[in-house]
């Protein structure tokens, strides 16, 4: 039988002490998960814990994916894998012993566990708030570009710190280029929970990582920090996980030795026959509107079979769905034109800073065709 504990995330100090015991093998593994499924109490879950022989060391941690677009997966991360991880990403910033990481994301997902992690690599303590007096931050698109917005005191902590890490979500070229234009010596870093968080730094894989694009487009990873398993699901693991390299969702392209995320499998979408890029036509509105949060998601349609939704949240700006079916129909094709539009005071959020797509797909539209 796995002996787990659900880690305490309402004390970070205790969660780094838990996740310490747990990388060096002297405590039980950690559960990370919000989701009844994943209970310790739940007769289902109880039973694949009994089930399983895999030692402490083996699965320190089992950690909820976010699922923002389907149904919640629980990660085996090894020990190993996540020292390996925390070790690599500090050398690779330049991290040096004593060094502090930021407390700036929540602690429910693999990006704010790292945040631990790596102040264990370090030895040293993580700075709680906004990030003062920490050499390292971790945050969101969204927090950077409200920290330069509002000029704060996470602005002001992101100014002084070495590295700022930004991930969990696509980052445009304006913000990027605001960040470097304030004198933020940001990161960009692209990974997932299959492979303890960000393994692509500034479109580089970290030392140990590789990458290629399978010939379905689809980005594959490999790496010293990749998961175990998904606990409990042999079908998603025989898909994802195939002879040691990690099979994401996203679909990608490798230019120079560098990776460009286009996006994920199931951004594109096929309306009335014609294979549509979700991601395309929101980079296209966007360049017309960017100082708006836009998303572009796909939804099912009765006549259609799927078309494609705009989400806008904030104030209307008097932006229309007529107004962006033209920019998008002289510039892709009327075919790419999306059908409905939907605005929101405040973008629904599952994880660290991935939107809740079930719910977007599901809400009533303000305009539709």
């Amino acid at each position: 039988m796995l002996q787990v504990k659900r880690a305490n995330l309402f004390d970070p100090m205790l969660a780094r002490e838990q996740i310490h015991q747990a990388l060096a093998g002297t405590g039980p593994t950690l559960l990370i998960s919000s989701s009844a499924k994943f209970a310790p109490e739940n007769e289902s879950f109880k039973s694949l814990l009994n089930d399983h022989s895999e030692s402490a060391e083996k699965i320190a941690i089992l950690i909820e994916t976010s699922g923002s677009s389907g149904t919640p997966k629980l990660v085996a991360l090894s020990a190993q894998a996540i020292r390996e991880s925390a070790e690599i990403t500090n050398q690779f910033l330049g991290a040096e012993i004593g060094d502090r990481w930021s407390l700036t994301l929540p602690l429910n997902h693999i990006a704010g566990i790292n945040q631990l992690t790596r102040s264990i690599n370090l030895n040293s303590l993580p700075a709680p708030g906004d990030g003062e007096g920490a050499q390292f931050i971790s945050i969101v698109p969204t927090q950077l570009h409200r920290a330069i917005q509002n000029r704060d005191s996470l602005f002001n902590n992101l100014l002084a710190a070495k590295k700022v890490l930004v991930g969990g979500a696509p980052i445009s070229e304006k913000l990027i280029s605001e960040a470097h234009e304030c004198g933020i010596a940001i990161v960009t870093s692209y990974g997932m929970t299959e492979m303890s968080g960000g393994c692509i730094y500034n479109s580089l894989p970290l030392p140990g990582v590789e990458m290629r694009i399978a010939v379905n487009g689809l980005i594959n990873l490999k790496g010293p920090m990749i998961a175990n398993s998904y606990f409990g699901d042999q079908e998603s693991t025989r898909k994802h996980f195939q002879a040691g390299w990690f099979i994401t969702s996203d679909i990608g392209e490798i230019e120079n030795d560098e990776l460009k995320i286009i996006g994920r499998s199931d951004d594109l979408i096929i309306s009335g026959g014609e294979k549509i890029s979700a991601i395309k036509v929101e980079a296209l509105i966007r360049s017309h509107y960017p100082d708006l949060e836009i998303i572009v998601i796909g939804i099912s349609d009765i006549e259609w079979g799927q078309a494609l939704r705009v989400v806008v949240t904030g104030e209307k700006h008097g932006l229309t769905l007529a107004q962006i079916r033209d920019i998008v129909g002289v510039q892709i094709g009327r075919f790419a034109a999306p059908r409905s539009l939907l605005y929101l005071e405040k973008m629904p959020m599952i994880g660290i800073g991935k939107p809740d797509l079930v719910l977007l797909r599901s809400a009533q539209a303000t305009e539709e065709m």
